[in-house]
Formats: structure tokens, C-alpha cells, sequence
């Protein structure tokens, strides 16, 4: 398996007091994040295991005191994030996220300033957590295999804890499926392909097309409409107008993988739209992923079967 990761490209929205001990870190490339916590240490996580971060960028156990993070690290790192501009980020910052160059995200926690009863924006940002984005090239070749052939075969949906790999997985899996069919990715958080300039900065397929940006919604109708697609890939779903638009495509002949937070399928299925989803027919199969060291490997996969008429 061939890894690439976007850590390098994380770097330099670090303060520099961060950035060299993250440097001297070893193994680079097996870093799923990094988190900082106002005045308390700055650990990594790795192959699902916090890790504290000493000065020379030796890893302690987390209750181990590390590199002290300072108020003053939290804010400017978050005015880096935000390109310094944070008016022009108010969207994001509102979500608690923002998809960073590479495909990486910046999660945001912080004091959330109400107006019209809902988050207008955050204040006082006490941690941020940078999930690194990685193309594993090769990992989904085991998942490609059990699923045989969408086209035919059926949906497929992908359950899993956080930090379970599903997003690398789906990656690679497009990749895979990208070279044999028609695929189209509905990127809605810029996360799968990490298009910048209109380019794909991971291998994603010859045959795939990418939705970047667009809620799922719209991507959904526009790529059946004009892409004519065999395949759609997509992160995440679960949305009301989501669950509406994938049952249109069901007489379409589009088959759709996508993937969901879940510990178990079972608790995953009692969601109301995955739940018309699965009865629908939409989704033939779930697969069940593994964390920390099974971390992007296969854990059961089920029959989702099509509620009798």
C-alpha cells in the first residue's frame, strides 16, 4: 500500500513553537490528527491512540505533560485557518468546520453566540482538532472485493465509528471503481477529492467526475441529470432532502455507496432516512468498520434486506 499524506501541507498554519516538534514527529505519515486544547498539551492521535508531544517531538502517554498549547497558539493558529479573514469563513466556522487545501478539516470548539435560535458564530475557540486527510493507495482493495459489482450487486453503505477511515476507504474505493465504470463523487465538503483549480489532488478514478462543493442534494439530481453516472460516492449521508433525491434515482439505474456514522448497523438502520433508504432498496449491503489498531478494516458485513410489499 502506497500512502500520501497531507500532513506536510497542516504544518505551516502551526505556530512555530508547534510546527518543529511536529516536524521531528517519526512516522509522519500514520498521524490521523492533531489536537490542541487551550493551556493544556498538544497530542496527536494515532492508529486510533492519543499521544502527548514533547519538545523534541517524542510521543508520551497523554496524561503526560507535553508541549503546553497557549491561548495565544489557539487564536492565531485559528486566524491561519481562517486565512485571516474570518468574516469570509462565518459559513464554516458556523458548521464547527473547515476543509483545509489537501482535503484535511479543522474542527472547531468554542462558545457558541446565538441569534434567530441557532450558532451565529463561535467565540473564545477553546480547542481545534486538525483531521489529516491521507490517500492510501490500495487500501480499499479488500472492501472493492466484497462488494463485487455496485452496477449489479447494489448499494452499498459504509458504518463506522469516528476516525474508522471510512472517507479514505471511499477514496481509494473510487479510484478503484473510477477505472471500470462511470463514477460521480459528491464532494460536498471538498473532503474525498480535495479538487483545487478544478484538479483532484488524490487519484479518484479515470471515469470519475466530482460534484465539489454542492450540497447533496443538488449534486445528486445534477450528476444523474448530466453525467450519466453508474456509480455515485458520497460521505456522510442521512439528510431528509438527501433520502428524498436517492430515492428518485432509484429508477434511474444509479447505484449509490455512501457512508454514515455508526458503532453497530443495527443502531445505524434505526434512523428514520437511512431507514427508508435500506427498505427502499437503495442500500443492498452495510459493512461495519473497525477502529484504533482495525482502523480502515472490515468488521461484518450484513444483508440489508428490502422490506416485503
Amino acid at each position: 500500500m502506497t500512502i500520501h499524506s497531507s500532513y506536510q501541507q497542516i504544518l505551516p498554519y502551526l505556530t512555530p513553537e508547534l510546527r518543529q516538534p511536529l516536524s521531528a514527529v517519526a512516522e509522519p505519515d500514520s498521524l490521523q490528527e492533531i489536537r490542541l486544547r487551550r493551556s493544556r498539551s498538544l497530542q496527536i492521535i494515532r492508529q486510533g491512540q492519543a499521544f502527548s508531544v514533547s519538545q523534541t517531538g517524542s510521543l508520551l502517554p497523554p496524561h503526560q505533560d507535553g508541549i503546553r498549547v497557549t491561548g495565544q497558539a489557539v487564536d492565531t493558529m485559528f486566524r491561519n485557518l481562517c486565512a485571516h479573514s474570518l468574516h469570509s469563513f462565518q459559513d464554516a466556522i458556523r458548521q464547527g468546520y473547515l476543509t483545509l487545501s489537501g482535503g484535511s478539516r479543522a474542527g472547531f470548539c468554542g462558545t457558541a453566540v446565538l441569534r434567530g435560535g441557532g450558532t451565529d458564530t463561535l467565540r473564545d475557540i477553546s480547542g481545534i482538532n486538525l483531521r489529516i486527510a491521507s490517500e492510501r493507495i490500495g487500501c480499499a482493495e479488500a472492501l472493492a472485493a466484497a462488494i463485487g459489482d455496485p452496477r449489479t450487486d447494489g448499494g452499498v453503505l459504509l458504518a463506522g465509528p469516528p476516525a474508522s477511515g471510512k472517507t479514505t476507504l471511499l477514496r481509494d474505493l473510487a479510484r478503484i471503481l473510477g477505472n471500470l465504470m462511470r463514477v460521480c463523487i459528491l464532494d460536498e465538503r471538498g473532503e474525498l477529492a480535495a479538487v483545487r483549480n478544478g484538479m483532484p489532488q488524490f487519484d479518484v478514478g479515470t471515469q470519475t467526475d466530482i460534484f465539489d462543493g454542492y450540497p447533496k442534494a443538488e449534486a445528486i439530481e445534477i450528476a444523474v441529470r448530466v453525467m450519466s453516472p453508474e456509480l455515485l460516492i458520497c460521505d456522510e449521508i442521512g439528510g431528509q432532502a438527501e433520502a428524498d433525491m436517492l430515492l428518485h434515482t432509484m429508477h434511474t439505474g444509479v447505484s449509490l455507496i455512501a457512508s454514515a456514522h455508526a458503532a453497530d448497523l443495527q443502531t445505524l438502520l434505526l434512523r428514520p432516512q437511512i431507514s427508508r433508504l435500506t427498505e427502499a432498496g437503495i442500500f443492498r449491503r452495510g459493512i461495519l468498520l473497525g477502529t484504533g489498531t482495525q482502523c480502515g478494516q472490515i468488521r461484518g458485513i450484513a444483508q440489508l434486506k428490502r422490506r416485503s410489499a
